[in-house]
């Protein structure tokens, strides 16, 4: 009488072998992984902005979208210095400072991205952006407000921007990372 099967032996070099691949494979799934999740705060960053346009639309009332200040400081509060990396605030900015007041309703908070990840504006959009009645970004003094929001990952070939233009409107893209880029 003769079995078929599997030895032990056998059994365990199959699984040597499966692990072995599994190794090499990591890390570029990690890579992966990190490319998705940067484009998903790139979109998230966007809809944020989307909502902040459309509240202040809908409200007819200033809706503002901050720095959000670092974990151990309140979990809903602007930042007077830092980067948007904290991660934000977008909220109804009822005295138009473009600071979040105890009394002004938040609309939503965005957790502090990962590590791997960096975001930054340029001079205009450093620590806030802002949208006024009619739905058109602007400064706390009123003047129109655009800019570009940049969004880097370390070992990441792209960076994706939120371009934001002079009636407020965001753009998201997805660009060559420059080698002269500090990200």
């Amino acid at each position: 009488m003769s079995y078929r099967g599997f030895t032990l032996l056998e059994m365990l070099v199959v699984l040597v072998l499966l692990g072995v691949l599994l190794a090499i494979a990591a890390p570029s799934l990690k890579g992966l992984r990190q490319k998705h999740q940067m484009q998903s705060l790139a979109e998230q960053l966007q809809a944020s902005l989307l909502l902040a346009r459309s509240e202040a639309l809908r409200r007819q009332q200033r809706v503002t979208l901050c720095v959000r200040q670092p974990e151990a400081a309140s979990r809903a509060d602007c930042a007077m210095a830092g980067h948007w990396t904290q991660g934000w605030v977008v909220f109804v900015d009822g005295n138009d400072n473009a600071q979040r007041e105890e009394t002004e309703s938040i609309l939503h908070v965005q957790n502090p991205l990962p590590a791997f990840l960096t975001l930054q504006g340029n001079t205009t959009v450093n620590r806030y952006v802002s949208y006024g009645l009619e739905g058109r970004s602007q400064s706390t003094t009123g003047a129109f407000q655009a800019g570009t929001l940049t969004l880097c990952g370390v070992g990441q070939a792209h960076v994706w921007r939120v371009v934001i233009n002079a009636v407020g409107k965001p753009r998201l893209e997805k660009a060559e990372r420059l080698k002269s880029a500090n990200c």
